[in-house]
């Protein structure tokens, strides 16, 4: 048989190459360029087509109840355009500021400072502390479309832009010696849906905290979900300042709705209830998410809403960004705080009647925060992190007698409702609300509110 001799680097060495070795060498090499070419035509005709829109994601698949489609609802009543067209600028004055600098700095015309003069009889020169402007300008040209000027102790007025020019109202409604009534509609975060529906800034966090024994503002607002609220127009003096207090509110969640009505009780304390007189508080917060940081004027333009995903047993992950607060869900003692260089820290907590929370994957936890550690609801035990370099998020578990429980629906005791002796007087104030709420105050029903030291 006939070799072939194949020279090598070294000039004094020859290496020889049978034929039969080297017609393997070739069905080799067309073997596989034949599966190579099968493989690239199989991938061709048949790979996978992407998900049509509205399709679930398989990391939303796991949660317990379907997406809805997001309902029907009016829009705010001040609001101009949708919120994917307008930017909502929202600032707190201080004494000093003038109406001329602020449109100077915001880098808008300088002649719709006398525009808004001519339009508005108000002084809007007068600018006091506390004071809030709030610009809805348009994406297509960054000019303001709308101009909401709130006033810390006295009444807001509302300019929009029409054909002619400017328009100014108001805020005034039949109910203004005693309150005054917004209402707006959930889209894209909370705060700027807050603000756009006409809701001072101080009072959103406190809308979240009233609420946020019945759902769970991270994860459980939906487009087009609407809240109206009936609050003190002027801010309480008191020894703590200045502060607005809400009269009563009502908010409508994937077509539930739940309301809150506040009360003055007789040892002087101001709480909230349903319409039967039972207190909202209950013994657990309905997030282990720290709620107040999400709708905070930074964080809430730029953090999406939190995803919850149900595991098996009964376990809940809460996908959010990296280094956000977790909170005590209720009263208790830190049972347990174990450190794991793989699953992060977790933390455990004993509650009353045998109820026990676990907190997984966070990359903190807060300072002293020892076994034995007692904790407050809504208090900061620490926060999210990515144990081993995969998404933040938190792991939940919720227990009671050392058996896992369905956290989402379990209904949970009240705190004290309304003394039987003063039912009638709340009724009256809860009527009264109620009635602002929906665009009325009852005829000869008169509504005090806190107007010093509380």
């Amino acid at each position: 048989m006939k070799k072939r001799k194949v020279k090598a680097a070294s000039r004094s060495t020859f290496y020889t190459v049978s034929p039969k070795r080297r017609f393997r060498g070739r069905h080799l090499f067309a073997i596989l360029l034949i599966l190579g070419t099968g493989f690239a035509t199989y991938r061709k005709v048949y790979r996978p087509k992407a998900n049509p829109s509205g399709h679930i994601p398989a990391i939303e698949a796991a949660v317990a109840q379907p997406i809805e489609e997001p309902r029907p609802a009016s829009p705010p009543a001040h609001k101009p355009e949708a919120s994917g067209k307008v930017e909502i600028r929202h600032l707190i004055l201080h004494s000093g500021d003038t109406l001329a600098g602020i449109v100077e700095a915001s880098g808008m015309p300088v002649s719709y400072t006398d525009d808004w003069r001519k339009a508005c009889s108000a002084p809007l020169d007068r600018i006091n502390e506390d004071d809030e402007l709030i610009f809805m300008l348009s994406r297509a040209d960054g000019l303001p479309a709308e101009v909401v000027y709130l006033q810390s102790d006295g009444p807001s007025y509302t300019l929009r832009k029409n054909s002619t020019g400017w328009e100014c109202r108001s805020g005034e409604t039949s109910a203004a010696r005693s309150g005054k009534m917004v209402r707006g509609v959930w889209s894209e975060n909370f705060y700027d849906s807050c603000i756009a529906g006409g809701l001072p800034a101080p009072l959103i966090s406190n809308l979240a905290d009233i609420f946020s024994y019945d759902f769970d503002f991270a994860s459980d607002l939906k487009e087009g979900d609407s809240f109206s609220v009936f609050f003190q127009e002027g801010a309480i003096k008191s020894s703590e300042g200045k502060r607005f207090l809400i009269l009563g509110a009502e908010m409508s969640v994937s077509g539930k709705v739940y309301q809150a009505f506040g009360f003055q009780l007789p040892d002087g304390s101001w709480d909230y209830f349903d319409a039967k007189g039972a207190s909202l508080k209950r013994a657990f917060l309905r997030s282990p998410v720290y709620h107040r940081l999400l709708l905070s004027a930074k964080a809430g333009r730029t953090i999406k809403s939190v995803l919850k995903i149900y595991r098996p047993r009964l376990e809940i992950d809460y996908i959010c960004p990296r280094g956000t607060q977790v909170c005590a869900i209720g009263d208790g003692v830190v049972s347990a705080v174990r450190k794991d260089g793989k699953r992060g820290i977790s933390i455990e907590i004993r509650h009353r009647e045998g109820y026990s929370s676990w907190y997984g994957n966070l990359s903190s936890c807060s300072r002293g925060l020892t076994r034995g550690s007692p904790v407050s609801r809504a208090e900061a035990i620490g926060s999210i992190g990515s144990a081993g370099g995969g998404k933040s998020y938190l792991k939940f578990h919720f227990y009671k007698d050392g058996k896992p429980v369905n956290f989402q629906s379990a209904d949970f005791s009240r705190a004290v409702s309304v003394p039987k002796t003063i039912v009638s007087e709340f009724e009256k104030s809860r009527d009264f609300c109620e009635a602002a709420l929906h665009g009325g105050i009852p005829d000869g029903q008169k509504h005090e509110i806190l107007s010093g030291s509380d």
